[in-house]
């Protein structure tokens, strides 16, 4: 039987940082080329050397922090904010990469079925079969508003929704069969019509009649990929996704979520094995362990607390500014409805419950840091040791990697860490498949 291999996907934003609010301030850092498209694409190429499978661009559509009569800290300090379309920039990448997935972040609260067959559709055909979906239901009254919204269904209701939307989409993609193009020109045959199916899909509460004009798609659909932590949200994730994203702070609450989720693949009739669990982790490597120390103690210096905090309020859907900063963390009362994220919701208790006994000033600057994934600091060798363990012990199928700097936190972890790995035998040394989708199983 083959090696059991981890599996990488870079988590980026179409922002001046990534994980770390401070982070573009680095003297190394690309974050003032937040509009450049070379940018991105920079990224993409770092990720294809490192054989990556997919880069994940992060989006979401409102200003964090921006009220009528309040200014925001975000857009002040440089903080995690989505600026640009991840649609055009993922097309820019596509143009200089060959290999490398592809996946965005689209709404089902805000796109339309047809809208979002046809856009992912396009990507897949202009990278060659290489077009990714995060899909996301939206829990933030804000994006609501900016969409002129009232407001958002209950969280069950938007996953009832979506899993509609999916379903439309699916339909969509499959208008076209695979060899309907011919383009016969002595005989005036672009494509067989016989090979073209009218769409009729019809749900509770999305519904579709017609068909997809963009021809099936080299994949035939996108990879999926999801980051649901409620109990609905697992359900749904384990229905659909091809990957799942997670944040979780400790090995063992990293294999409690792997063993449950894929339970709940296999309760849906599907391969556990189809469906990868990639909890987020930021890594900061160099040659010894006190450079790697040295680094992120500098790049912490950068971090911002109010800004940490400011965040932190727009997730818990608590004011946390009218608390004083070294109150415990424990004492603060956090409500799960009121929250933007369950799977943040359910890290703050977490935290808690493990005697961490974090005030609030540490956790704000947790968040400003590495929004609670993990942290590893070292050098090759232990950084891949913390690694190894965690893949090797039933908690997960790879990372999602995000850096405190960009680009030079990327391409130190493929510089260093990724032949650490192959010389373990722990990670692929060629991409062997042609589409995102082959170069995920293999």
């Amino acid at each position: 039987m083959p090696k059991r291999r981890m599996h990488f996907i870079t988590l980026m934003c179409a922002g001046p940082t990534n994980h770390h609010n401070g982070g573009w301030r680095h003297p190394d850092s690309d974050g003032d080329r937040v509009l450049d498209a070379g940018r991105y694409e920079e990224i993409a190429r770092i990720s294809e050397q490192g054989l990556f499978d997919g880069v994940f661009l992060v989006d979401y559509h409102f200003q964090q922090g921006l009220e009528e009569h309040s200014p925001s800290l975000v857009v002040k300090h440089g903080g995690q904010m989505a600026m640009l379309d991840p649609m055009q920039l993922l097309a820019s990448m596509a143009r200089v990469t060959r290999h490398v997935g592809l996946t965005a972040t689209v709404s089902t609260t805000f796109y339309d079925a047809y809208h979002i067959a046809r856009t992912f559709a396009t990507l897949d055909h202009l990278s060659g079969g290489r077009a990714g979906w995060n899909i996301v239901t939206t829990g933030n009254q804000a994006e609501a508003k900016n969409h002129g919204m009232d407001g958002l269904k209950e969280r069950g209701s938007r996953y009832d929704y979506a899993d509609e939307v999916i379903e439309a989409c699916l339909a969509l993609w499959n208008t076209w069969e695979p060899d309907a193009l011919k383009f016969d020109k002595a005989n005036g045959i672009f494509a067989d019509p016989d090979k073209m199916h009218y769409v009729s899909y019809e749900g509770s509460m999305v519904r579709t009649h017609g068909g997809l004009t963009t021809p099936r798609a080299p994949q035939g659909r996108p990879v999926l990929m999801q980051a649901g932590s409620s109990p609905r949200g697992r359900e749904f994730a384990a229905r659909w996704a091809e990957v799942v994203f997670t944040v979780q702070q400790e090995k063992s609450l990293m294999q409690d979520f792997y063993a449950d989720m894929k339970r709940r693949a296999q309760s849906q009739g599907r391969n556990p094995e189809e469906c990868a669990i990639l909890p987020a982790i930021d890594v900061i490597v160099a040659e010894t362990e006190a450079q790697a120390q040295a680094e992120a103690d500098y790049v912490d210096g950068f971090a911002s607390v109010a800004l940490g905090l400011q965040t932190l309020t727009g997730l818990t859907g608590v004011d946390l500014s009218t608390y004083p900063l070294d109150t415990p963390l424990a004492e603060i009362p956090v409500e799960a409805e009121r929250t933007v994220s369950i799977g943040l919701y359910q890290n703050v208790l977490k935290i808690r419950k493990n005697g961490r006994g974090l005030t609030l000033r540490q956790a704000a600057l947790l968040y400003a840091t590495t929004w609670m994934a993990p942290r590893l600091v070292g050098t090759p060798v232990s950084v891949v040791d913390q690694m190894q363990d965690v893949f090797e012990t039933a908690a997960c199928d790879g990372f999602v990697i995000g850096t405190s700097t960009s680009p030079m936190g990327l391409r130190n972890f493929v510089q260093h860490v990724v032949p650490e790995l192959q010389r373990r035998g722990l990670y692929r040394t060629e991409y062997t498949g042609r589409t995102f989708r082959e170069n995920l199983r293999s």
